[in-house]
């Protein structure tokens, strides 16, 4: 395995070897210490020694028969997290740390690592976590590592762990590494892989949105996705089937999460999905509190957007009809034949109409990316102007995503003791006094 404990502190093999000066050189440091007993097991605490042979990686290993049972499973886990990135280890472990704070006060409440809950039970495959919850269980997975290039033999990976789960009767909560998030607010689309979409939950507030689209969608004059200016592709109606992915984004040991709700649309490439709301950041304290599962919502942020969008809604529909003389009807419906006495009028497009109805805003990672500037002091002119303008503009959904004006007006209120440049203090000042 790649862990041991050294000096009373658990270490790994990846973190130590970059200490040395060439391979060759750890190699032999280390296994000198093995053999001087400095590594101990941190399962069963018995003595470790370095092996590292010409073919296989290096690794920790008990002494001959000597193994113990929690370090087997422990090596087959790390076999099973090979392909991750070093962030996951992070993400985990941060998560565990939480989790495993609010079970001393919470008597009903148990949190383990997978390898180590499913050790009796022999898994072939574990989740990263598993919380148990009076007689009730679930698992947390992370993913990171998701993108283009092996997305195909990640979605074979993906469906044969939920198999596996499912066979064991296991219900996995899935977070994706945010660096793969893509979203265009303007059209309302969110842009996915294969392995994304596999990784999709339900949970209440999904119920609750469906309720709400189901009502508004009965208006009988525009589908809903051409009202919120989504590029349906297909040509047929969507199935109003809300869903939730949840995305992870780790900076050095602070853990956010991105919720977002979603109808799946293309299910073969290029992937697509109507985004139903916004999105927006949760903190992971707030995130992570255990009831009868992961409550992963923030409640107040997701009655706001539901108003948001029934207003938005109410708001577009208007501005479209008003644009039509005749009434429009929707291509899945018999248009009827127009009066006779009534005047013609030159109609526009429903591409044009959309084209008018643009919201002016942009993803999250372009405004995160405006904010980190901001917040490091090394904002350009472009970059100032272009966060006035989506603040001025936009200020309920700086809300709604979790971040806080003040905060970043005292963000722009320290870039003005570093900024000299007159062309950005102006913009700067203006975000301040906003």
């Amino acid at each position: 395995m790649q862990i041991a404990m050294y000096e009373q502190k658990q270490v790994s093999l990846h973190e130590e070897f970059p200490k040395f000066t060439s391979r060759e050189a750890a190699v032999d440091q280390i296994k000198k210490r093995g053999q001087k007993r400095a590594y101990t097991c941190p399962f069963c605490e018995e003595f470790l020694t370095l092996r590292a042979g010409s073919t296989n990686e290096p690794h920790f290993a008990h002494v001959r028969g000597k193994s113990c049972l929690m370090s087997q499973s422990y090596e087959q886990y790390e076999k099973q997290i090979k392909r991750e990135s070093s962030k996951h280890s992070v993400i985990r472990d941060v998560i565990f740390d939480d989790l495993s704070t609010q079970g001393k006060y919470k008597p009903d409440l148990k949190v383990e690592h997978g390898y180590q809950a499913k050790l009796n039970e022999s898994w072939k495959i574990v989740p990263d976590i598993v919380v148990k919850k009076g007689s009730k269980q679930f698992g947390i997975s992370i993913l990171t590592n998701v993108h283009q290039k092996g997305d195909e033999n990640l979605v074979k990976l993906i469906r044969k762990r939920q198999k596996y789960f499912k066979e064991k009767d296991l219900d996995v909560i899935w977070f994706v590494e945010d660096r793969e998030l893509s979203v265009d607010l303007t059209h309302r689309v969110l842009y996915l892989w294969e392995s994304e979409i596999l990784l999709t939950n339900k949970t209440s507030w999904d119920s609750k949105w469906d309720n709400l689209i189901h009502e508004l969608s009965d208006n009988n004059t525009y589908p809903l996705y051409e009202v919120f200016n989504y590029n349906n592709y297909g040509g047929k109606e969507l199935a109003y089937d809300v869903c939730s992915l949840y995305y992870v984004n780790s900076i050095q040991d602070e853990i956010t999460f991105s919720v977002y709700r979603m109808i799946l649309d293309e299910l073969q490439s290029p992937y697509r999905a109507f985004a139903v709301s916004t999105g927006y950041n949760i903190q992971l304290s707030e995130a992570l509190v255990i009831e009868d599962q992961l409550r992963l919502a923030n409640d107040e942020l997701e009655e706001r957007h539901m108003e948001l969008f029934k207003s938005n809604f109410a708001k577009a529909l208007d501005d479209m009809m008003q644009e039509y003389r005749e009434p429009y009807v929707s291509q899945h419906v018999e248009k009827p034949a127009p009066l006779p006495s009534r005047p013609k009028v030159q109609q526009k497009t429903l591409k044009k109409i959309q084209e008018e109805l643009k919201v002016v805003h942009w993803d999250d990672g372009t405004v995160t990316y405006l904010i980190n500037r901001l917040k490091r002091g090394n904002i350009t002119e472009e970059d100032a102007v272009k966060l006035e303008y989506y603040l001025r503009h936009n200020r309920e959904l700086v809300v709604f995503k979790g971040w806080e004006l003040r905060d970043i007006q005292a963000m722009a209120s320290a870039a003005l003791g570093r900024i000299e440049d007159p062309k950005v203090r102006v913009h700067l000042i203006e975000i301040e006094d906003l």
